[in-house]
């Protein structure tokens, strides 16, 4: 009898250890897993940087670019699409780092995550010339009251806050800002990054939603406003963004949806310095 006891034990005590072997195993291998996915990371976005050009004579625009929400391709066409009408009036070809929340995306870009959001931010800033140069910062994703959401692929869900945005921005010194903020409550982000050198252009107020962003989609309501049917060459910010404001006035109304309030702040001095870029040129002589 004692004998049989003993081979219990031992084999509980075998099974135990087994366990305990297994579930280190397991811990080391996550702990491998997630140190391959930060190093991946670190290279995904130094590829993203060593591709951003250099400035050179006159007013440089360097431009980030973030899809938040990985559960939907809205927001990456979005941030496609909005990156290429800028480009269309601001020269920041050669001067765009993305940030993508998108499975499609994984492998190639680095994601929207709150430190490649301040890594970008610094890299980017270490390019340009403080006094002179202009970071457009466009962000697109689903939104809350505390914030732009983020989502990446199979994790969970966080968010950059408005703190978060002004704080790095400020922080490495970045003086001229145009932020546009394509969510929902993105007015939020009014208060601490509005001044004389920024303009910011939000989707909603504070306090309301915003519309548009069903999967099959290519633009939210705001994006299709502002982006495709406003922005072109020989138009400012401003008179694109209130032609905007019209047109998804209207589509809520057809909708019998609650207004979304679209946000806009016009820092004087940063519209005085892109006006030359709105100019249409003059005609040729005959």
């Amino acid at each position: 009898m004692r004998k049989a006891m003993l081979l219990a034990r031992l084999a509980v005590l075998v099974l135990v250890a087994t366990s305990i072997a297994g579930t280190a195993a397991k811990a080391g291998a996550a702990r491998n897993d997630a140190t391959r996915f930060e190093q991946s990371q670190h290279q995904l976005l130094q590829a993203e940087i060593a591709h951003l050009a250099a400035a050179h004579e006159g007013a440089a625009v360097y431009a980030i670019g973030i899809a938040g929400w990985a559960d939907q391709d809205v927001f990456s066409k979005e941030l496609d699409g909005g990156l290429a009408a800028i480009g269309r009036i601001l020269p920041i070809e050669d001067r765009t780092l993305r940030l993508v929340n998108n499975r499609n995306t994984i492998a190639s870009l680095p994601l929207a995550n709150q430190r490649n959001f301040a890594d970008a931010v610094h890299a980017v800033a270490a390019m340009m010339r403080k006094d002179t140069d202009v970071l457009l910062l466009l962000m697109t994703s689903h939104g809350t009251p505390r914030g732009f959401a983020l989502r990446p692929p199979s994790a969970l869900t966080s968010e950059l806050t408005p703190p978060e945005v002004a704080g790095a921005l400020d922080k490495e010194g970045i003086k001229n800002r145009i932020v546009i903020v394509s969510a929902c409550f993105s007015g939020t982000f009014v208060p601490l990054l509005a001044n004389d050198d920024t303009i910011v252009l939000t989707a909603a107020d504070a306090w309301s939603t915003s519309f548009g962003c069903a999967a099959e989609r290519d633009w939210t309501y705001f994006g299709d406003a502002f982006f495709r049917l406003s922005l072109r060459p020989g138009t400012d910010l401003q008179r694109a963004f209130d032609n905007a404001r019209v047109l998804i006035h209207g589509w809520e109304l057809m909708d019998h949806a609650p207004p979304s309030n679209p946000q806009g702040h016009f820092g004087q001095a940063l519209v005085a310095k892109l006006a030359p870029f709105f100019q249409t040129p003059s005609p040729a002589a005959p």
